[in-house]
């Protein structure tokens, strides 16, 4: 800062600085009821309190060439600093401290200015230090993100953007499937919130790429520049759910630099976790400066794999078929967070073989997999019993891993679409295993299901009717009972890790 003034002796320095308390003091005495004076703070009000926060500076606020003595505030407090810059040739403590034409200069030319900006109200705006706090202040007196002048501390007002997480993909898309959220609620929970296949250099994708989460950022502030902050270097972000080359989004020190939102308002990132380990990560959206996390997503690795298998002509759909029990199950537990694949039984041939199979090897061998639960209705319930064989037959050439769960709903072998076998070989090396069944009539062709040694309910599993609910159960309906599907459902989700 240069300093270009005549007279700059201590007398005139006295003259200048009694001529602005003087200017100061009428002005103070003579302002509007109802403003705050020169000398006051201002005050603050937040969300569901009545305190008063403290001044500091914003993220990212201007230099106020106002106050020469830098505490926060215009006031009579600045009168002295500023005579000394502009007689005594003090130095200034900011750098443009009593410069207020911007002249590079501090002179007699700042003088009036310097007067009518003590004179003149601070303009007041919302103050967000959280998501959750705001306060009415100045936008030096700031500490966290200023909305600008004339916002208000409203509900809400500081959440101004958010991210939202998909549940895995399935080769190019979602099917067999909706497109669903991670809902609010489940978002930083470990268990529960968005699970992320590991894709490690040189994972086997048959379908396709389709390791990634689909991540979606909207902003109701498009003037305030956002970044994602990473507390794990496995997670990857791009542009593309493909990976094409030049899409991905670079950090430095774990932070993006400012994401380019289309309008202003949403993006769609993929995410990607390229380690291969099992781990933990969060994702923390923050305006451009890290003033505070507007929103928090805790990804963990899929350490299960869950293989539904419908019945005979049980063909998945979106949206799923009310009257396929297994869908319903297998749509319910997807939502809960884990990582399931439905499929036709026709997909599993009798030797247990097919791309059912060899989904489970490479989530094995690829994603490092541990836990498998396999469950089915009708010739689903035998394909169950052919993919559990096969699976301990090939454990030594797939990797480590055990089948923790395994269920059938009225089981029928499935060496052909025409065999009509009961199904009561439990599924060989299972943890634990749930049956259900009816007896067949002519009504159903006396297709049914049968006891299967050591099942739950013990000992053999569950004849439904012989419970009020399921008398008079058919081998088309047994699948569809609530007490059946809620069974699978709430037994699975305890013994397996998502």
């Amino acid at each position: 800062m240069n300093f270009n003034i005549l007279g700059g002796s201590p007398r005139f320095a006295a003259v200048v600085a009694g001529i602005l308390w003087v200017s100061a003091a009428v002005a103070h005495d003579s302002q509007v009821p109802g403003v705050n004076h020169i000398d006051e703070p201002p005050h603050t009000t937040a969300i569901g309190d009545d305190g008063v926060s403290a001044p500091a500076s914003s993220v990212g606020a201007p230099c106020d060439a106002c106050d020469t003595n830098c505490n926060g505030f215009r006031d009579t407090l600045d009168i002295e600093p500023f005579v000394d810059t502009l007689v005594l040739e003090a130095s200034a403590c900011s750098p443009c401290g009593g410069d207020l034409d911007a002249s590079g200069f501090v002179d007699g030319r700042d003088i009036q200015p310097f007067i009518d900006c003590l004179l003149a109200p601070q303009p007041i705006g919302a103050c967000c230090s959280d998501a959750q706090t705001c306060a009415l202040t100045t936008e030096q007196n700031c500490v966290g993100v200023w909305l600008g002048e004339g916002s208000a501390c409203q509900s809400g007002e500081c959440a101004f953007a958010g991210l939202t997480a998909y549940r895995p993909q399935h080769g190019t898309g979602y099917f067999p499937f909706a497109k669903t959220a991670v809902t609010e609620a489940d978002e930083e929970i470990a268990s529960t919130g968005p699970g992320i296949r590991i894709n490690a250099p040189g994972d086997s994708d048959p379908s396709g790429e389709d390791d990634l989460i689909e991540l979606f950022i909207e902003n109701d502030r498009p003037e305030i520049s956002l970044v994602l902050r990473r507390t794990n270097g496995a997670l990857r972000l791009w542009t593309t759910r493909t990976k094409l080359p030049g899409t991905e989004v670079a950090f430095t020190n774990d932070t993006t630099d400012a994401l380019v939102l289309t309008g202003g308002t949403s993006l769609t990132l993929w995410v990607e976790w390229a380690a291969a380990v099992h781990g933990a990560g969060d994702l923390r959206l923050e305006p451009l400066g890290g003033a505070y996390s507007l929103d928090t997503l805790r990804f963990h690795t899929f350490q299960s794999i869950v293989m539904a298998l419908g019945g005979e002509d049980q063909v998945p759909s979106v949206p799923v078929d009310p009257n396929n029990g297994t869908a319903v199950v297998a749509t319910a537990l997807y939502g809960r967070g884990y990582d399931v694949h439905l499929y036709d039984e026709d997909n599993v041939s009798p030797n247990g073989s097919g791309i059912v199979l060899n989904e489970v090897v490479t989530a094995v061998g690829s994603r490092l997999v541990d836990e498998v639960s396999i469950f089915g209705y009708s010739h689903g319930g035998g394909s169950t019993y052919d993919l559990a064989e096969r699976l301990d037959n090939d454990r030594p050439g797939i990797g480590l891993f055990e089948i923790e769960v395994t269920s059938y709903v009225d089981g029928v072998e499935n060496d052909s679409d025409f065999d009509v076998s009961q199904e009561r070989r439990r599924p060989p090396s299972t943890a634990y295993h749930a049956n259900h069944y009816q007896v067949g009539t002519l009504s159903d062709f006396f297709l049914d299901g049968g006891p299967v040694p050591s099942s739950d309910p013990p000992p053999s599993g569950l004849n439904v009717e012989t419970t009020p609910w399921g008398a008079g159960a058919t081998h088309f309906l047994v699948d569809d009972y609530v007490q059946v599907r809620s069974f699978i459902e709430s037994n699975l989700a305890t013994r397996l890790t998502p």
